[in-house]
């Protein structure tokens, strides 16, 4: 028999119902459909998807999308149950972005999510929730745009393991730390601990801090600054942003703390490059005999690690 678990849940106008499992009446755990688009996070526990005659293992931070009258059961594992949220929606009143919603429920096949997205969802999940039971102000707004980022997320995750599975995988310590190192370096504009970084490759300070310095010959923080120094130069050399936009873009919540950090790479201060890149481009204005730095090209040679 093919139940439906909204059949009876008025569905918000704006296209978006967050629900816990532990909320789903008996056939919840029986073969079920749904009629709207389905996104299940698993937050906790340990189980199984069955659907279209296999079975799927499911694992904390599995994420598993299900196309409108995808038949499916959840089941528990002895002793392990399961902590499981489930994303609703309908595209056409939620706002989403159809090229991503197409991608994202190309495959039916359990996510597992890298720990810096998982966090991200979580997040995300738990502030709709919010929003949905205490109806704030604005709640309608802050869902459709939670539950969208969440999507991106989930759609960026999904390109990311698509291109690097090995990093995501049942990986050892070293390409754990080499990806949290990747992702570091990317969203270096974020504030990032070697707690948070070790945090993200599931292992310890030490041994992160270790495996950091086989990979790149450096420590985590210094790595960090260099990374965040870098994009700062090039910001410096190709845009007329203040130095002290340029040090929050970047992720400097403290001015001097960016110019220590800018200072010990370069040899001097992110000040004086940029005034002499305006002396230069001054002087090729009104003499023409100064030849100005390229655009988005760097003073000095951009340093090579080895994970990259």
């Amino acid at each position: 028999m093919k139940s439906d678990y909204l059949k009876n849940i008025a569905f918000p106008e704006y296209g978006i119902l967050i629900q816990s499992r532990i909320k789903r009446p008996d056939y919840g755990d029986k073969p079920h459909a749904h009629k709207y688009l389905s996104i299940i996070y698993i937050v906790s526990g340990h189980g199984t998807l069955e659907r279209d005659g296999c079975s799927r293992n499911l694992n904390p931070d599995n994420i598993v999308m299900l196309n409108k009258g995808s038949m499916h059961t959840l089941t528990d594992k002895a002793g392990k149950p399961m902590t499981v949220f489930s994303m609703y929606f309908a595209p056409e009143t939620a706002g989403v972005d159809k090229k991503i919603v197409d991608y994202v429920f190309s495959s039916e096949e359990p996510l597992n999510l890298p720990v810096y997205y998982a966090e991200f969802v979580r997040r995300n999940i738990r502030q709709m929730l919010h929003e949905q039971s205490n109806r704030p102000p604005g709640c309608k707004m802050a869902i459709c745009q939670l539950f969208n980022l969440t999507l991106l997320c989930i759609y960026r995750a999904k390109l990311i393991i698509s291109k690097n599975a090995d990093l995501h995988s049942n990986a050892d310590s070293n390409t754990r730390v080499m990806a949290a190192l990747e992702h570091t370096s990317i969203n270096s504009h974020e504030q990032f601990s070697l707690s948070d970084a070790a945090r993200l490759a599931k292992v310890s300070q030490r041994q992160f801090t270790n495996i950091c310095r086989k990979l790149t010959g450096t420590s985590f923080i210094k790595y960090l600054n260099r990374k965040r120094c870098e994009k700062a130069r090039q910001l410096i050399s190709t845009t007329e942003m203040s130095v002290a936009s340029i040090a929050f873009e970047t992720g400097y919540e403290d001015l001097s703390t960016f110019y220590r950090a800018f200072k010990s790479i370069y040899g001097t201060s992110p000040t004086k490059i940029k005034r002499d890149l305006t002396l230069q481009q001054y002087d090729l204005k009104v003499t023409g005999n100064c030849t100005p730095a390229k655009k988005n090209s760097r003073a000095e040679p951009a340093v090579v690690y080895n994970i990259f």
